[in-house]
């Protein structure tokens, strides 16, 4: 495993989950060798994050690497083996998977943080987020109202509220415990400033306060739990401003017990967003530790994409 001497907070997580799964060093040694100086400085700073969130939480670090173990072992790996069989996500509608996850409120708790641990040692997780913090957020006005639909785990509005050339910061969600969760996050990550979190389903346009309102919003894997993606674009162009961006990150063949629409390439992620009506202005695209891009498009493995979108007229 790479020196990670100068990465104390990345070091830190990567003991806790060894130290409740050892048999997984190999993986996070060979996603650890993928990453780039900067991609490590990141992952460090996130992974800072999670620990900070760890504490206020009642297992504490070793809870949350447990959570990532139960993540990895019994959440995603028999969702992978029905992708590999079938070529398709198991559960094709919202009903089926309100029944099955979102309902079941330990069963999501334990999904939730072993996701958030998997946001570092996952290397196509954490190059997303850089690509979000070091590539889009830097793009966007002084005085952006900056929106996130559905935050979870609050780590992207942390980033945002961390930059004070944004001038608002807003989070949507329809779940009130998801809001109360992102509240208690952004408490825990020590953010001050003014932070709007809403209780607002994304296919909900009854409202037209917020039509052209926004110069930022931010989609984080929450594409594929829809059944209709280009709806929820369409609505996202209508609150956007002429010239406001979407930043949008949806994974590619990568099975969930709630992923319900399969995003089969990094080109299909921006044909999604054209046909919204708005301009890809740019991509990117990352693959699963211990693979390359080539590979894992061939063999329909997991990809994170992520595409920047600008609402043009």
């Amino acid at each position: 495993m790479i020196d990670l001497a100068n990465y104390q907070n990345l070091k830190d997580l990567v003991a806790g989950v060894l130290a409740v799964w050892p048999a997984h060093e190999k993986f996070i040694s060979k996603s650890l060798e993928e990453r780039s100086a900067d991609v490590l400085k990141s992952s460090d700073r996130m992974a800072l994050l999670i620990k900070t969130l760890s504490a206020h939480e009642p297992g504490g670090l070793e809870g949350l690497c447990k959570s990532y173990k139960f993540l990895c072992e019994d959440i995603v790996l028999p969702e992978e083996l029905h992708f590999r069989r079938h070529g398709t996500y198991r559960l094709s509608n919202f009903v089926d998977a309100e029944r099955e996850v979102y309902s079941n409120a330990d069963f999501m708790r334990q999904y939730m943080d072993g996701l958030l641990v998997s946001s570092v040692l996952w290397v196509n997780h954490t190059q997303a987020l850089h690509h979000y913090v070091n590539t889009y957020l830097p793009l966007l006005p002084a005085g952006a109202n900056h929106l996130e639909i559905g935050p979870g785990h609050g780590l992207l509005l942390y980033f945002a509220a961390s930059r004070p050339e944004i001038g608002s910061v807003t989070g949507w969600d329809a779940s009130p415990t998801s809001i109360a969760n992102t509240k208690s996050a952004l408490a825990a990550l020590g953010v001050t400033r003014p932070v709007s979190l809403t209780l607002k389903n994304l296919f909900d346009t009854t409202d037209a306060s917020s039509d052209q309102s926004y110069d930022s919003i931010v989609l984080g894997e929450v594409l594929e739990h829809l059944e209709e993606p280009v709806a929820a674009l369409r609505n996202i162009k209508r609150w956007l401003k002429v010239g406001g961006r979407v930043w949008v990150n949806v994974p590619a063949n990568s099975p969930a017990p709630d992923h319900i629409f399969l995003v089969k390439s990094p080109e299909h992620a921006c044909e999604l967003v054209r046909e919204a009506g708005l301009e890809v202005e740019d991509s990117a695209a990352f693959a699963m530790t211990g693979t390359t891009l080539e590979k894992a498009l061939r063999r329909q493995l997991a990809v994170s994409c992520v595409v920047i979108g600008r609402r043009v007229d």
